[in-house]
């Protein structure tokens, strides 16, 4: 997704507001971690063995990350 904004002459500042850049922040991080997490999980069984992911199996009660 891809989103194009035009400002005219104000540039907004992050520390105007800092509980909403933290929380973005926090957010992007969140959806970053289960993009890998998602590509991660469609490699085939041997791959994710080769590169140390745990399986569903080690962890306790849920799925890897």
């Amino acid at each position: 997704m891809t989103t194009v904004t035009y400002r005219e002459g104000k540039t907004s500042h992050p520390e105007l507001y800092p509980e909403i850049s933290n929380y973005a922040r926090k957010l992007a991080r969140a959806w970053h971690q289960w993009q890998a997490a998602r590509e991660i999980e469609s490699m085939p069984l041997d791959v994710r063995k080769d590169i140390g992911w745990p399986s569903a199996d080690d962890t306790d009660e849920r799925k890897a990350m």
